[in-house]
């Protein structure tokens, strides 16, 4: 293995890209037969690689999960070879990967990268295919239940995830009310997910970092797809704008059934759509800019009215993002290239209630209406730069900047009638500014004698107002083959979060406000040690990993109890629940087929977190509320033939911490009042349920179309979705809701 260049080795650059569209192919495998010397290509594409100088006796083969091997025995002039690599019709001529390149160690550890294929052939919820809900099948996630596609973490929260699709963070990820996630699996080309010690470049958050980067567009070829769905229909556009220099690709996606008043007879309007446009071009072989948008928004409207002629209501709730990003990219040299990203970010949230009280006896009217809106806006600029000083070891330097603005919560409330008193109020938390700024380097040894290296360090300064905090952040992943197919690495990490999002303490929906970090509630911070084996055979198409983790998280922030955010204006020190502890610990085991006619995995945790505040439950700790003892998520993909797919995912998880009262008694004025417990001591049944999936591919001479059908909750499981304790005559009852029987749904995309 090679460690620094010397005068017998040459370099050997390049591009690898999907030779029907100019696609770049993020994470392909580029290898040296001889020496063994191997390397990936990055997020560009790029790819560096040191080998022997005696031309005669060098071959090289690239390589990448989909497409077919290539390989070539370069002369002794060529320092530059581009890959065009060839797909493979529905991967069922199985790629041959030298054993050398399947390497049992890696730089990085408690890292997922998605199979595109693998999301794609997945059971679709009314035939929408879903990347958080792939992810959900992982260790390490929990499993949160039915009509939820948010991520939760080795036990964070939500909001403790840095999403960023094409560089640009996204602070809310799901539409239809957690039915379905932002993001489009259409448009989707490649996906990492990092757990644990995540690379210093990334920050801001404590629990995982999803990097998310889109199709670049056909640079020969123009096509059109449309999916006809029962949650939503789609249109994706795609094609050259400077043929071979320049690219566009487009897509849409709108709700198409009105889901709730169909299967749940529910008086719920959904209403949403989400739109992204990426545009890129070559300006030569060593630059390239690109433009990414996306934008969506939900509405949910309820209908209160009932049979009641003499009250009225329009109650509505909208939520969504807006994002753009600029991003240059610039090779120096074959072993030094750039990354510049500029952008804008905001997501938005208000609540809307009008109430009208007619009482047609004394011709009166009375009226209510109360207008709440949240938000949060960042404008950033990113600067990186990678440098490979060998085919094992490299560095990558940055720096962040960030300009936050924070409306926490606004409410414009007024009141009139013959039996109310007028009230005109303009109440809100205050708007504040913050600028965060951060330093970066990363040491990266990948496979030197035995042993992987990720070392990195982190400079934070957030400013907030006259307050600055600063953090220093180790970041170092230790890896060290034991045999050619075992590893061990070991793993630390120190993150930090300078802002909170509020919840219910109840496990209910979110509250989904963000504050910013100030003096009464400092950024939340993470300390995460972690200890892991891997276990790759030699000519298999398996891989296998057990892991160790434990998280201690301080300076955790929620609401006071019995508070409600968007009426109680009453100051943070007044209504925060401040210095929160959370512990987190847990067993991670993952078994992984990676090729071949049939992929997928077994994957299972075992875990406890639990939080601590001094204000809430009388200071004793409590269960996390998304707290899962046990957790275990299978996935199966099989091709049958070359038109004809199945798949099916079987989850199982032990029941979640919940609060149920415990007793009740009638106060002085005869109004029942409920008695409840501990936080989070009672807990759900165990959730379970298995969907299945079968995707048909109909070949046309001038288009093609793919037929998905899914079967959801195949043997009608009835799982928990919300548990109601209503005050009864005959004491404090409990009854248990379920949000999805079996359900099959079909889709189809026609691509010409």
């Amino acid at each position: 293995m090679s460690c620094f260049a010397a005068t017998k080795d040459r370099i050997i650059s390049g591009v690898v890209t999907d030779s029907n569209n100019g696609e770049v192919l993020i994470g392909a495998s580029i290898f040296e037969k001889k020496s063994g010397n191997g390397t990936v290509t990055d997020n560009q594409g790029h790819y560096i690689l040191w080998i022997s100088m005696e031309c005669d006796s060098v071959e090289i083969e690239a390589s990448y999960i989909g497409y077919a091997l290539q390989s070539r025995k370069p002369n002794c002039k060529e320092l530059n070879i581009d890959w065009k690599l060839q797909p493979t019709l529905f991967n069922l001529n199985e790629i041959v990967v030298s054993s050398n390149v399947r390497k049992a160690i890696d730089p990085n550890l408690s890292a997922f990268r998605i199979n595109k294929q693998e999301l794609d052939a997945l059971p679709g919820f009314a035939g929408e295919k879903d990347l958080l809900k792939y992810l959900q099948l992982t260790p390490g996630v929990q499993l949160t239940g039915d009509g939820n596609s948010n991520l939760y973490v080795r036990g964070g929260s939500s909001d403790q995830n840095l999403f960023l699709l094409d560089d640009m963070p996204l602070y809310h990820v799901s539409h239809l009310g957690n039915l379905t996630s932002t993001f489009n699996a259409d448009i989707i080309k490649s996906a990492d997910m990092y757990l644990g010690a995540f690379p210093a470049e990334y920050g801001g958050r404590l629990s995982s970092v999803l990097d998310i980067r889109t199709k670049d567009g056909d640079l020969y070829n123009h096509h059109k797809s449309i999916t006809f769905g029962m949650l939503t229909s789609k249109l994706m556009l795609e094609g050259p704008i400077l043929k071979g220099k320049a690219a566009y690709v487009a897509s849409f996606r709108i709700n198409t059934l009105p889901f709730f008043k169909m299967f749940w007879d529910m008086d719920i309007g959904f209403s949403m759509y989400d739109a992204n446009i990426k545009l890129n071009y070559i300006i030569s072989p060593s630059d390239r800019i690109y433009f990414s948008f996306y934008t969506g928004d939900d509405a949910m409207t309820y209908d209160l009215n009932g049979d009641n002629e003499n009250f009225s209501s329009d109650l509505k709730t909208t939520w969504g993002n807006t994002a753009a990003s600029f991003r240059y990219n610039h090779i120096f040299s074959s072993r030094l290239t750039s990354n510049l990203i500029i952008g804008h970010s905001k997501y938005h949230y208000s609540e809307n209630s009008i109430l009208k009280i007619l009482d047609k006896l004394s011709d009166s009217e009375d009226n209510y209406s109360n207008h709440f809106t949240s938000n949060i806006a960042d404008n950033f600029i990113v600067m990186k730069a990678i440098y490979s000083i060998s085919n094992n070891i490299k560095t990558i330097m940055g720096y962040n900047f960030y300009y936050h603005t924070y409306q926490p919560g606004h409410s414009v409330i007024k009141q009139s009638g013959t039996n109310l008193n007028t009230i005109n109020l303009n109440l809100g938390y205050p708007r504040s500014e913050a600028f965060d700024q951060s330093f970066f380097a990363e040491f990266i040894i990948d496979d030197l004698f035995g042993f992987s290296m990720n070392a990195g360090v982190r400079e934070n300064i957030f400013q907030s107002g006259s307050t600055i905090f600063t953090d220093f952040q180790p970041r170092i992943i230790l890896s060290r083959k034991i045999t050619e197919e075992f590893a061990m690495k070991v793993s630390y990490a120190k993150v930090w979060q300078p802002f909170h999002l509020l919840s219910n303490n109840s496990a209910g929906a979110p509250a989904d406000y963000r504050i910013p970090a100030m003096i009464e509630a400092p950024p939340a911070k993470s300390n995460q040690t972690s200890v892991g084996f891997s276990y790759i055979p030699n000519k298999s198409d398996y891989e296998f990993s057990v892991e160790i983790y434990y998280k201690l998280m301080s300076n955790l922030t929620d609401l006071n109890e019995g508070v409600s955010f968007t009426t109680n204006y009453s100051g943070w020190q007044n209504i925060l629940a401040v210095n929160g502890i959370g512990e987190s610990k847990g067993i991670e085991l993952l078994a992984r087929k990676v090729k071949g006619k049939s992929t997928g995995w077994i994957g299972g945790t075992i875990a406890k977190s639990t939080r601590q505040f001094d204000n809430l439950n009388e200071g004793k700790i409590y269960p996390y509320k998304y707290d899962r003892t046990f957790d275990l998520g299978c996935f199966f993909q099989q091709q049958l033939t070359t038109k004809l797919a199945f798949s099916a995912t079987w989850v199982f998880g032990s029941g979640l911490p919940y609060n149920i009262p415990q007793s009740q008694y009638e106060d002085f004025d005869g109004n029942t009042v409920l008695v409840y417990g501990g936080l989070n001591q009672f807990r759900q049944k165990s959730y379970h349920r298995l969907d299945v999936g079968l995707s048909y591919k109909v070949n046309n001479r001038k288009s093609s179309g793919i037929i998905d059908f899914s079967i959801i909750n195949l043997y009608n499981r009835r799982n928990p979705y919300i548990y109601i304790s209503p005050p009864s005559i005959n004491g404090a009852s409990l009854y248990e809701f379920s949000l999805f029987p079996i359900m099959p749904s079909l889709s189809y995309t026609l691509k010409f």
